[in-house]
């Protein structure tokens, strides 16, 4: 099974088939907008092609989301075809006779065979409902629909999704990691993307710029009235081009990041190792905050392989018992932030905060972090047994894990 997005990509058209076969010369470029699914046998899928073609056009359904979907369908679809009285389909037309009862039997294999969570479920029921309820039960304009019954009726067939226990990084966890790496630019990288929630997908779109921004809001001094002294803030405003737009499209949002951080990422960047490879830009708004070993910017793919290369590692020294993943860092930053008594006047503001920083639209999504187990809670405090703030923790952080840089370190 293959599925190929194309969101915007440019063609040349004088090497298009159309051009060879009818021998009519066509010129220059165009966009292509659409998708295409394949079988194991390289057979194209007409009717999931099509509709994820639609509704990347017409739903804003981004590039990884159709992705998702294709393969979603297919999995589905390679289950019919395991089945007797759909096993003589080599198309996906088995989508439009399949009864209610054979996709809750799917959703039980899901369950029992293949020991999918229930929230793993969920997502392909709504990827199923969306397909069959919203495409092929609904005229396409001048196109009536291809299917009169709906199996779903506006209502999941699966079970409801139990609420897991969420996965974060423990401060302690974190302090392991940092301390795995033998490089100071990656362990600058560790802290920074804990600190600022990022998803590893966002952290690429950092650029020195950005940093440089933080850095000068963090060096302002700020009166509260006539007579107070002024007073330098512990973190600072860093903006995001975030991820989880519609059709592709860049969601900005402002998170906060603390001064030892920042502190950490300014000495990173004024060492001759970062300004070697940052002599390749033309300005700080082009610059990558981070380059890996290669001096190259950072992937998404290749800040999760950085994570679980110092994760195996820590575990191999007995540092850690379990892996971490750059979601896990993200989900130790929201934790952090609601123990950060200096963040707000209360546990609603800090709530909040964590909201914007993560860019949620709903606050109820963010409510996830409201319970805090207990092991975790202890990992928070301090050897007095008094919680610290976000600030004080990577203040901790700089003082005893910060390394030498090098040029001959990243290799």
């Amino acid at each position: 099974m293959k599925v190929i997005v194309e969101y915007g990509t440019e063609i040349d058209l004088r090497e298009s088939v159309v051009s060879q076969v009818t021998k009519i010369p066509l010129k220059g470029t165009d966009k292509v907008f659409g998708a295409a699914v394949f079988d194991d046998n390289g057979r194209l899928l007409p009717l999931i092609s099509e509709y994820l073609s639609w509704a990347t056009k017409t739903q804003d359904l981004s590039t990884n989301s159709a992705l998702t979907y294709g393969r979603n369908l297919a999995y589905f679809l390679g289950y019919l075809q395991s089945r007797r009285g759909f096993s003589e389909n080599e198309s996906d037309e088995a989508f439009l006779t399949v009864q209610k009862h054979v996709i809750q039997e799917y959703f039980s294999h899901l369950e029992k065979e293949q020991e999918l969570s229930s929230k793993t479920i969920r997502n392909r029921d709504a990827c199923l409902r969306a397909f069959v309820s919203d495409y092929l039960c609904q005229p396409q304009g001048d196109k009536l629909a291809l299917r009169e019954d709906d199996p779903w009726l506006g209502k999941f067939l699966s079970k409801s999704p139990k609420n897991s226990k969420i996965e974060s990084c423990s401060f302690e966890e974190l302090e392991a990691l940092i301390r795995s790496s033998y490089s100071e630019r990656e362990r600058t990288l560790i802290q920074f993307l804990f600190d600022s929630g990022l998803r590893r997908s966002e952290l690429p779109r950092v650029t020195l710029a950005d940093i440089n921004a933080a850095i000068k809001f963090n060096s302002e001094e700020f009166v509260a009235s006539e007579h107070a002294n002024p007073v330098t803030p512990q973190y600072s405003p860093l903006f995001v081009k975030g991820s989880k737009g519609r059709a592709n499209q860049i969601k900005p949002r402002w998170t906060l990041v603390s001064k030892p951080t920042l502190m950490r990422i300014r000495k990173y960047h004024s060492s001759p190792l970062y300004k070697r490879h940052s002599r390749k830009y033309t300005d700080p708004d082009s610059t990558p905050a981070f380059f890996n070993a290669q001096g190259l910017p950072f992937s998404a793919k290749s800040i999760s392989k950085l994570v679980e290369r110092l994760s195996k590692r820590a575990i191999t020294n007995g540092a850690l018992s379990k892996s971490i993943s750059p979601h896990k860092l993200r989900h130790g930053n929201a934790y952090a932030i609601l123990q950060s008594e200096d963040l707000g006047v209360d546990f609603l503001d800090r709530l909040v905060i964590v909201q914007k920083n993560f860019g949620h639209n709903q606050l109820s999504t963010t409510e996830m972090y409201t319970s805090i187990p207990q092991d975790l809670y202890n990992k928070m405090c301090d050897e007095h047994g008094q919680i610290m703030t976000r600030a004080q923790k990577m203040s901790y952080l700089l003082a005893n894990t910060q390394l030498k840089i090098r040029l001959t370190q990243d290799r």
